[in-house]
């Protein structure tokens, strides 16, 4: 049996469900179970827990997630972590996980060669469907399809969201064992700040559908048009600035530090900048602040006028 694996994907719930199976295939008890966060901590850090047994077991599992981070890091500094990943501990099991296997980095190459890997595949919108629909079904409630799907777009179809509001939908529906829209309707809310963000990345990614539902719920939860304008821009502004420090050829650190953000928050917005270029960042920008001005001076309407701007942006 493998001693290193590396568990590529998206949702961090899947890739944790899965690693569950490693702890009850190696019969391992959670006292002997550590986990961290390569975003967060040092390099020198997970190599200490590398270096250290467990004093409870004969095997030890060290799970280390977003390990796609270290790139940050010069080969030099990360030496003591590939000539562990060539001569791995037996008494240790390592899980590393990241959204994709880092490129053009040396780390990326000791992945693909000293490690077992498995890709771990987003639930498409039928299977996740389904999946909602399973953890009602298994303790008899009933709800019906568009109920299923409201809790998943209210959740923005985060699994981890996903499972507490249906743990707070069954606590609510006990009695009956019937789950009602209305019901979820008013049981759950989107986080306001989760609904920024979420918009500001449809804004970015096109993705029409999403960007209308979110902007309509901001709305509801009156947010005025303006302000909703303002954080689009202003998200749009520091993927921007992040994309410039990329360019330069800055690591994740460097650019954390320059942004004044957290490394978790540089990664992400390193992601985000990396898969659009910078005329098309530049222009959705140019545009945001001609509709400002339009706005404000009486030219344009401000809720017709953004939602123009989406039609046209995401059409």
């Amino acid at each position: 049996m493998e001693s290193t694996y590396l568990l590529v994907g998206q949702s961090s719930f899947l890739m944790n469900e899965h690693i569950k199976t490693y702890v009850e295939n190696f019969k391992l008890d959670p006292f002997n179970i550590v986990k961290l966060d390569a975003l967060e901590t040092e390099i020198e850090d997970i190599l200490q827990e590398l270096r250290t047994v467990s004093f409870f077991s004969d095997l030890k599992m060290i799970v280390v997630e977003h390990v796609g981070s270290l790139t940050r890091y010069e080969d030099r500094i990360l030496e003591d972590l590939y000539r562990y990943l060539e001569k791995p501990s037996d008494d240790i099991i390592l899980i590393l996980t990241a959204s994709e296997i880092p490129k053009g980095h040396t780390l990326g190459t000791y992945l693909e060669n000293h490690t077992y890997i498995e890709t771990i595949q987003n639930l498409d919108e039928k299977s996740l469907m389904a999946y909602v629909q399973n953890l009602f079904d298994q303790d008899a409630y009933q709800i019906e399809e568009k109920t299923v799907r409201l809790i998943i777009e209210r959740s923005n179809s985060d699994l981890y969201l996903i499972h507490q509001e249906i743990n707070k939908i069954k606590m609510y529906a006990f009695d009956e064992k019937v789950v009602y829209y209305d019901d979820v309707d008013l049981l759950v809310t989107r986080n306001l700040e989760d609904n920024i963000f979420s918009f500001s990345t449809a804004f970015l990614d096109g993705n029409l559908r999403l960007a209308m539902q979110i902007y309509d719920d901001l709305l509801t939860n009156r947010m005025p048009p303006l302000t909703i304008l303002n954080h689009l821009f202003n998200s749009l502004q520091i993927v921007l600035k992040t994309k410039l420090l990329m360019i330069q050829g800055l690591n994740q650190a460097t650019i954390a530090s320059t942004l004044g953000v957290s490394s978790g928050r540089a990664y992400h917005l390193m992601r985000t900048a990396k898969q659009h270029a910078l005329a098309q960042i530049e222009t959705l920008i140019k545009n945001l602040a001609r509709l400002d001005v339009d706005i404000k001076s009486g030219v344009q309407d401000d809720r017709l006028g953004i939602e123009l701007l989406l039609l046209r942006r995401l059409a």
